[in-house]
């Protein structure tokens, strides 16, 4: 399975019934269209860990696709995050980001020389009715993947 593939079929993803949209502009955005009850926290709002968990999904995806070909086989992690929330999301929330395309070819240099690297990843968080609810921003490591594993 490509890494792009896994951007819709992973468990979390899954699990947290996002919608998720590659776009051909190497953007991603990941959507929580159809809030469970447990993404909804005491005053009816999107939980905050939920919120995080979906901006990581367009965060991560938007540097799998920067590395493109390069990156098949690569370990992707989230290295550090933070997340400033702006308001509650109601009704769901959907994450946006896209890396730079003079970034994401020097990520897949980078990788294409069997080394790893770190790109700093912003995302965007809106919600239902497409307020903006907050900004994240990541470190997301790739990493050749160890032939041991």
């Amino acid at each position: 399975m490509a890494a792009t593939d896994a951007m819709k079929f992973m468990p979390w993803i899954q699990w947290l019934d996002l919608d998720t949209e590659l776009g051909d502009d190497g953007s991603m955005r990941s959507s929580l269209r159809r809030p469970k009850p447990e993404h909804i926290n005491h005053n009816g709002h999107v939980n905050a860990a939920v919120a995080y968990g979906v901006a990581e999904v367009a965060g991560a995806g938007a540097a799998v696709m920067a590395a493109g070909a390069a990156g098949t086989g690569a370990y992707t992690v989230i290295r550090s995050g933070a997340i400033e929330y702006r308001r509650p999301a109601c009704g769901g929330i959907t994450a946006t980001s896209r890396v730079d395309p003079a970034v994401a070819a020097d990520v897949q240099r980078t990788l294409q020389a069997g080394e790893g690297c770190d790109i700093d990843v912003d995302v965007s968080l809106n919600d239902a009715d497409d307020t903006v609810v907050g900004v994240c921003k990541f470190v997301v490591s790739l990493r050749p993947r160890r032939p041991d594993r």
